[in-house]
C-alpha cells in the first residue's frame, strides 16, 4: 500500500494549568522514531481519570506550564511505521488499530495524530467493532484484567465455581469485569447496580443482580452465601468504605477485595493506588490482608498489548459486548470544541454512565 499523504500540522486538545479550559493546539506532525507507529486517530474515549488528572494540582506542579493532552483510549489507522519496526513485518500502513496512551504530563488521545512509542499497549482493532466501539475498550478492559488477576486459584476456593462480586457493574470497568469473569474465568458473577441497569447487567452475563437502591447489598450478599461458603473476589468500581464492616464475613482467607477507586467517593479526586497516600487506612488494610487474609489491594491497569490482542480475538468470536452510551462530536473543531468538552466533562462528573462515552476525532 502506498503511504498516505500526511498533513504538515496536527491539532490536539490540550490544557496548561489544572482545571483551566482546554484549548486547541496546532503543532507540526509528530515525528516517527525508528520503533514508533504513527496513528491517525478516528475515535477516542473519556474516562474519570482524565478529569481527575486535568484537575490535579500535583500534575500541574510537575509539568508546570507545559501543554498537557487529554484522553487515554484511541482507535485509528496506521499511517507511518518507524524504519526499525517496519523490518519486523508485524505492522502495515493501513492497519486498523486500538490502544492506550498513558502520559499524564504529555500527549493525550484527543488529537488527530498520535505517535505510539515502544511498550505502549496497541493491537489490531477487532474487525467486528467500529472505530467508536473499539475506542471504548482499552483502558477499562486492561483495568478489568488487573482486577481479576486477584482471583484465588480454583484449589484455594471453597466453591465449586468461583464466585465474584462486581460493585458498579454497569460502569465502564464493571461491564468488563462481569464479562471477563463469566466468559474467560467461568465464574459465578453477582453484579451490584441500580434497578434501571439490572436487566442490562444480566444481559452481560451476571448470574445475580443486586439493586443497591432497594436492597441492602451487604445483607443480600451475606444471605446469598451458598451453604455458608464465602465469596472469592469483591471488585469495587465505586469507592467508599461501607462494605468493610463485612468484608471478612464475605470473603474467605484466600479471597480478595480489589478496588480501582479507593476509600474516596469524589469523582473528581484521583483514585487508584494514589489514594494509599490520601487514605492511610488502606495501607493498614493491605498489610492486614497480606498477613491474615482476605487480601486487599488498590490496583491500576495493565499495559500489555497481548491482552488487547486476546480481547480482539474474543470480540470477533462474539463473546463480548461493547457499550457506548454516546459519541460526542466536534472536540477538535474551532466552533464546537468548548461545547464538546463541557459535554464529556459533565458526563464524567455526574457519573451514571452506562458503558463508555466516546469522542469522535474525524
Amino acid at each position: 500500500m502506498a503511504p498516505p499523504t500526511l498533513p504538515e500540522s496536527n491539532t490536539s486538545l490540550t490544557y496548561t494549568q489544572p482545571s483551566t479550559q482546554p484549548h486547541l493546539k496546532h503543532d507540526p506532525l509528530p515525528k516517527t522514531g525508528p520503533n514508533d507507529i504513527l496513528v491517525k486517530i478516528h475515535a477516542a474515549a473519556i474516562n474519570p481519570v482524565d478529569i481527575q488528572l486535568w484537575g490535579n494540582p500535583v500534575i500541574g506542579w510537575l509539568a508546570g506550564k507545559k501543554e498537557k493532552g487529554l484522553g487515554h483510549d484511541y482507535s485509528g489507522e496506521v499511517v507511518a511505521i518507524g524504519d526499525e519496526l517496519e523490518k519486523s513485518g508485524k505492522w502495515n500502513v493501513g492497519d486498523e488499530v486500538y490502544g492506550l496512551c498513558s502520559r499524564p504530563t504529555g500527549e493525550g488521545t484527543f488529537t488527530q495524530y498520535l505517535c505510539v512509542k515502544p511498550g505502549e499497549p496497541i493491537a489490531k482493532k477487532p474487525k467486528s467493532l467500529s472505530y467508536q466501539e473499539a475506542a471504548a475498550v482499552p483502558l477499562v478492559v486492561l483495568t478489568a484484567f488487573a482486577c481479576l488477576d486477584w482471583l484465588p486459584t480454583e484449589s484455594q476456593s471453597p466453591n465449586a465455581k468461583r464466585r465474584v462480586i462486581v460493585s458498579g457493574a454497569s460502569g465502564g470497568v464493571g461491564i468488563w469485569c462481569v464479562q471477563l469473569a463469566k466468559k474467560l474465568y467461568n465464574c459465578h458473577v453477582v453484579g451490584i447496580c441500580s434497578g434501571r441497569n439490572a436487566e442490562f447487567v444480566k444481559d452481560l452475563g451476571a448470574d445475580e443482580v443486586i439493586d443497591y437502591s432497594t436492597q441492602d447489598a451487604a445483607k443480600t450478599l451475606l444471605d446469598g452465601r451458598k451453604e455458608g461458603k464465602k465469596f472469592d473476589l469483591y471488585i469495587d468500581c465505586v469507592g467508599g468504605t461501607e462494605m468493610f464492616n463485612y468484608w471478612t464475613e464475605l470473603l474467605h482467607t484466600y479471597g480478595a477485595y480489589i478496588t480501582i477507586v479507593g476509600d474516596k467517593t469524589s469523582r473528581i479526586a484521583m483514585g487508584g493506588p494514589a489514594t494509599y497516600l490520601t487514605h492511610p487506612s488502606q495501607v493498614l488494610r493491605h498489610i492486614r490482608g497480606y498477613i491474615f487474609g482476605p487480601r486487599y489491594a488498590n490496583v491500576i491497569l495493565y499495559q500489555r498489548s497481548e491482552l488487547l490482542e486476546q480481547v480482539a480475538t474474543m470480540a470477533d468470536e462474539g463473546k463480548f459486548k461493547v457499550i457506548v452510551q454516546d459519541v460526542v462530536k466536534g472536540i477538535l473543531s474551532e466552533e464546537g470544541s468548548n461545547q464538546a468538552w463541557e459535554k464529556v466533562k459533565g458526563y464524567m462528573i455526574e457519573g451514571r454512565v452506562r458503558g463508555k462515552i466516546v469522542v469522535d476525532i474525524t
